[in-house]
């Protein structure tokens, strides 16, 4: 497995990665290119923004995207995406992906991480060292 950084040639294929991971349960959402290479996009252009590949012996396999959040007195990192291709779940990719998260996040003396998650990864994200905080997670649909 190799992580690396994702650059414009990439774009396309981590947005086919995208798809393929949000398409089956939970979440059986129905991607487009277009939406997912806009979603992409729109999350590297942040300031700070990381975005991170997972490739194995012949394709792009998972990806994670965040970008520095600045606050009073400390810089947090938001995770707004970390996915792995549907049939390559459970084989280490994601917990990779964060570690080589965590070390380019050290290096740019980033101490704090955030990310929201629904309940089911919660398991997946404790093994890798995140706690649950107090803050709820708050919306409202605007009709």
């Amino acid at each position: 497995m190799i992580i690396s950084e994702i650059t414009d040639t990439d774009i396309r294929a981590v947005s086919d990665v995208l798809i393929s991971a949000y398409e089956d349960e939970p979440w059986n959402e129905n991607w487009t290119r277009v939406r997912a290479i806009i979603r992409i996009k729109a999350i590297l252009c942040n300031y700070q923004a990381i975005g991170l590949k997972a490739n194995d012996e012949k394709e792009i396999v998972g990806a994670v995207l965040g970008f520095v959040d600045p606050y009073s007195n400390e810089d947090f990192f938001y995770i707004s995406e970390l996915f792995v291709k549907s049939e390559r779940k459970g084989q280490g990719i994601g917990t990779a992906l964060l570690n080589a998260l965590y070390k380019q996040l050290r290096a740019n003396n980033i101490q704090t991480l955030q990310l929201i998650s629904i309940q089911t990864n919660l398991k997946f994200y404790k093994q890798n060292g995140l706690e649950k905080d107090i803050v709820d997670v708050l919306y409202k649909r605007i009709d």
